[in-house]
């Protein structure tokens, strides 16, 4: 058995995520627009890497999560 075999039986019961990795969005975070990269989708959100740092408060950000309703795929 190879690990997609492994996973894709091990992931059978789950539903399949609307987000891969790699895929390029459009989100707002805490009302600060930002452009990223899909992480992982988890349940309790998307994970973005945003291209850019983003600052809330006094807090800079890299790494944020949002909700899935939130998320727009950026057009090519």
């Amino acid at each position: 058995m190879n690990y997609k075999d492994y996973f894709e039986k091990r992931d059978a019961t789950l539903p399949k995520p609307k987000w891969v990795y790699g895929d390029r969005v459009f989100t707002k975070y805490k009302s600060v627009p930002l452009v990223g990269m899909v992480v992982r989708q988890t349940e309790d959100g998307v994970m973005i890497h945003s291209d850019l740092p983003v600052k809330v408060g006094k807090v800079i950000h890299n790494i944020v999560t949002v909700t899935p309703r939130e998320v727009k795929r950026l057009k090519e």
